[in-house]
């Protein structure tokens, strides 16, 4: 058995122990994605996921307070809030609440 998490469920994001709003799409889905994760300028390389030990897996969302992008290595988070579709449909409580259908 495995924690599986849906990164399409998740609605919050605890980093350093401040919980942020992920912004969710009018068409349902999450901002939040995971992938390898890099630092670039115009278009070189500076710094890779994975060099000098560090996570190579990242993460990126849209904050939903602020509009801005947040990302960093996965091992930064500290925990998520997620929705289970099966228990509680919480992006269509949300788009009701802001009278979208």
């Amino acid at each position: 058995m495995s924690l599986a998490i849906d990164i399409d469920e998740v609605v919050k994001v605890n980093i350093s122990g401040t919980w942020h709003d992920v912004h969710q799409y009018d068409e349902g889905g999450s901002s939040f994605f995971l992938d390898a994760y890099e630092f670039i300028y115009d278009s070189i390389l500076l710094y890779g996921g994975g060099q000098e030990g560090v996570c190579a897996t990242g993460f990126t969302f849209v904050d939903d307070d602020t509009n801005l992008k947040i990302s960093g290595p996965l091992t930064s988070i500290t925990a998520v809030m997620y929705n289970d579709p099966e228990e509680n449909d919480y992006r269509a409580t949300l788009l009701q609440m802001q009278k979208v259908d």
